[in-house]
């Protein structure tokens, strides 16, 4: 297919056409932007498809539960886990409302966030690989070893970033691919792990279930953290896959009648991911054959012992290769969403070399934000040497976190301004907002709590007859406080620095690309439309 600019659904402004004075040929996508004081830049050839293929990708579900599935385990139980993430899904749902009606009315690549999310879904990604190592060569000792780990995730970084520096095309394909690999998953989750555990195991109770507690964070000799302090951190197993809404918007810029088909995407994909996972986890609880063996394993994810029990070590092998793939998948649209941020922020001029990173190739891919997302990412995987939950808490907090910016500036400061697309939420729009913005709050005070008690920074082995000290990702520090704090001082800092170098000085808010008299008209078009 040939990547030129579409012709289909254009518009022409108020001027005489005849004369050809100041005649400007626009797609109402295009005019939508122009108001918005940015000229379209990228192809636009992504339809409703790859906008929900973008979330519902991010948050892979198939993916998101088995990475903190042992973690849930000792944290809570089968009950907790069921009851958190039916109720985080319901609640993200009206974020994705809520954020789906401000991306209707502004749809434009940006945001933030999301920097620290591509290491933690790879590091996620890593550990089935690892898990898959360790059950196929049970003695291999370099599994354990941090910089093991490091450069796992550092090599399926690049993998995730493949799809996103060549074409168009390219990303399409990709879209299709990573639905496939979900579904196959999918399916393999409904058919092989009933099946297995009916030939050779048996289903746990509806009591084994839905009323199984369990109280496993507490490692020392005293109970430092109550059940009731168990539930809430346990909010974190669905926090963790149930965000990301944004992923369709970042290809705004990129989608035919982006103002409604990013908030479908936003919001149907969602719901979808919602509607799937409650069922799924729900069967896989119930094939459960020996709890006490999961949150005792020592697998570097708990989820590998789960397949060992329900179906073998063969069968785990597989399926722990497959989730590497699915989850290195979900990697590419994270880095997607972290690369449109970068494109877009530099734009406006907000990242040192901005000029750079703000170029497209000549397949309209922003390429070099693409090789600095992937940059910054192996810098930060390095937390994994010293944490094995350094991301998990961090990714989540920091982009829901990003979604209460505009949710409380939409509804405060931007009440009387802000102007709703076609595609809003009404008399709703008000009470949701509130609601997700309570929800958000909550996640951001839970997720800096400890996750594991007694709470210890760095593990050391000190190898007898050696002076080489190694360092274990053994560690139970949540670094999520520790890193929030970082990014907070370091942006203060830059922002308040003397002698013009702080941003308060130099910025002046996102820059226009197109010039005024054509935003004017653009303006004017969307009027015009609207009063058709």
């Amino acid at each position: 297919m040939d990547e030129k600019r579409p012709t289909t659904d254009v518009l022409t402004s108020a001027t005489d056409a005849d004369s050809g004075e100041g005649q400007v040929y626009m797609s109402k996508d295009e005019a939508h932007l122009a108001s918005l004081g940015y000229k379209q830049e990228f192809y636009r050839h992504l339809g409703l498809f790859e906008s929900w293929a973008a979330t519902f990708s991010s948050m892979n579900f198939i993916s998101g539960i088995p990475v903190l599935f042992g973690w849930i385990m000792y944290t809570g139980g089968p009950t907790p886990a069921f009851a958190n993430w039916t109720m985080v899904g319901g609640l993200s749902t009206i974020v994705s409302l809520s954020m789906a009606e401000i991306a209707a009315a502004m749809p434009v690549a940006g945001g933030m966030g999301w920097i620290c999310v591509v290491p933690g879904v790879q590091q996620g990604s890593t550990n089935f690989l690892l898990g898959a190592i360790e059950i196929a060569y049970p003695d291999a000792t370099i599994v354990s070893q941090g910089w093991f780990a490091w450069l796992l995730t550092a090599i399926g970084m690049f993998f995730a970033m493949a799809p996103n520096i060549i074409s168009q095309r390219v990303l399409r394909l990709y879209f299709r691919f990573a639905t496939f690999i979900f579904f196959t998953l999918f399916l393999l989750f409904w058919i092989w792990f009933p099946v297995q555990t009916a030939m050779t195991g048996q289903f746990q109770s509806r009591a084994g279930v839905f009323n199984h507690f369990y109280n496993g964070i507490n490692g020392g000799e005293t109970q430092q953290a109550s059940d009731a302090y168990t539930w809430v951190i346990g909010i974190l197993f669905g926090a963790w896959v149930f965000y990301g809404y944004d992923a369709s918007a970042h290809l705004a810029e990129e989608t035919h009648d982006a103002s409604v088909v990013v908030a479908k995407g936003m919001w149907i994909s969602t719901l979808t991911a919602w509607v799937l996972s409650v069922p799924t986890l729900i069967l896989i609880l119930f094939c459960i054959q020996d709890f006490d063996g999961i949150i005792s394993a020592t697998y570097s994810n708990n989820w590998a012992e789960y397949l060992v029990q329900t179906i073998g070590s063969k069968g785990a092998v597989a399926i722990l290769s497959i989730l590497w793939i699915d989850s290195t998948c979900a990697a590419a649209s994270c880095f997607m969403s972290a690369q449109r941020v970068t494109f877009a922020i530099s734009r406006d001029g907000v990242l040192p070399f901005s000029k750079y990173f703000r170029k497209l190739s000549k397949n309209k891919i922003p390429v070099n934000a693409a090789f600095l997302v992937c940059g910054l990412s192996i810098a930060i995987t390095c937390a994994v040497i010293g944490s094995s939950v350094a991301f998990s808490a961090i990714a989540t907090i920091a982009t829901n976190f990003s979604y209460l910016i505009p949710i409380v500036a939409r509804h405060t400061v931007g009440r009387k301004s802000f102007t709703p697309a076609q595609w809003n939420l009404g008399r709703y729009s008000l009470p949701l907002g509130i609601v997700a913005g309570i929800y958000i709050l909550f996640l951001f005070v839970v997720l800096l709590l400890p996750q594991l008690y007694p709470v210890t920074a760095v593990s050391v082995q000190i190898r007898p007859g050696s002076y080489y000290i190694v360092l274990t990702r053994q560690t139970t520090l949540n670094y999520a406080p520790i890193c929030i704090g970082i990014v907070t001082i370091v942006s203060l800092v830059g922002w308040i620095l003397p002698f013009g170098l702080g941003g308060r000085y130099w910025f002046k808010g996102p820059k226009k690309t197109i010039e005024m008299d054509e935003s004017r008209q653009a303006v004017s078009m969307q009027q015009e439309k609207t009063t058709q």
